[in-house]
């Protein structure tokens, strides 16, 4: 498919992640991706991880391991094998902002993926009772504006994560985010992606796990139609689809119904980064 899997995790670089990159372009190459790429995860806040070291690499490492094997998806014939990015998953936090743009500025990415994985530092999975105290509305009413804040701060980075992230850990079984939770809060967000020409991402991680540990139906599970709509409405024209894997059997999946979900909504052109400049394929049929 011409499609480009711009969110994944390889072992070694990511604390959470257990896949090889044979083992993540293997899977890419058996689903006939377009092409892949690695955002292992930079989150830098040292005061988010008390008792242990933050999630950061070695971006002059990560450079000399994976730019010779990197391949352009725009210049894949047929025949090739997918293309292959190099980016990273920018955890931010206001402290940690100019550190980001500076890894960003300094460093040859095709592009940053900004995702909020905190709230006032403290994890939706470890520390449910502090991030969970209020109704779901206003949780995610704040976590959006976070997301906003994020987006306004470190313009450089090209695409949004899940901004849906908070939804999987909630102590409600019944935790999606919807439009109706933050309808102001994502109105700003998708204002300042539009002036910063960042494009949303469709992780299908949250997908997964709302499906597997909140009991939702596929159908059920996808991302609110209303907060696509509105992003459509506010200049949204671009997606970008994100398997957000971490593990070998977990590129592409659940990207057939994502697809063909968006689609149903009007979306049709699924874009990339290929040094900082936008690419995209648009499909006719899924």
């Amino acid at each position: 498919m011409s499609i480009v899997d711009v969110h994944n995790h390889l072992g070694g670089w990511s604390p959470d992640a257990g896949q090889t990159l044979e083992e993540l372009l293997s899977k890419a190459l058996e689903l006939n991706l377009h092409g892949v790429a690695i955002s292992d995860h930079y989150d830098a806040d040292v005061d988010c991880y008390p008792n242990e070291d933050p999630w950061v690499f070695d971006a002059k490492k990560y450079m000399d391991a994976f730019y010779d094997l990197r391949r352009l998806p725009s210049r894949r014939k047929p025949g090739d094998p997918p293309g292959f990015l190099i980016s990273v998953e920018l955890g931010w936090t206001e402290a940690v902002t100019d550190e980001l743009r500076n890894l960003l500025h300094d460093n040859p990415f095709d592009y940053g993926i900004l995702s909020v994985h905190y709230l006032d530092r403290n994890d939706p999975f470890y520390d449910k009772q502090e991030v969970y105290q209020e109704s779901l509305s206003d949780t995610y009413t704040r976590v959006i504006n976070i997301v906003a804040d994020s987006a306004e701060a470190v313009p450089e980075a090209r695409i949004i994560g899940h901004y849906d992230f908070f939804s999987r850990y909630a102590t409600e079984n019944r935790s999606k985010m919807f439009y109706w939770h933050a309808p102001d809060a994502f109105d700003r967000l998708f204002r300042i992606m539009h002036e910063n020409g960042q494009i949303l991402e469709i992780n299908a991680g949250t997908i997964d796990s709302l499906m597997r540990n909140k009991g939702y139906s596929l159908k059920d599970a996808l991302p609110d139609k209303d907060v696509l709509r509105r992003y459509r409405e506010l200049g949204g024209r671009f997606l970008a689809f994100a398997s957000d894997a971490h593990y070998k059997t977990q590129c592409g999946r659940l990207m057939r119904p994502t697809l063909a979900y968006a689609a149903s909504l009007g979306f049709r052109d699924w874009a990339w980064f290929e040094a900082d400049e936008l690419r995209f394929t648009r499909l006719q049929t899924v």
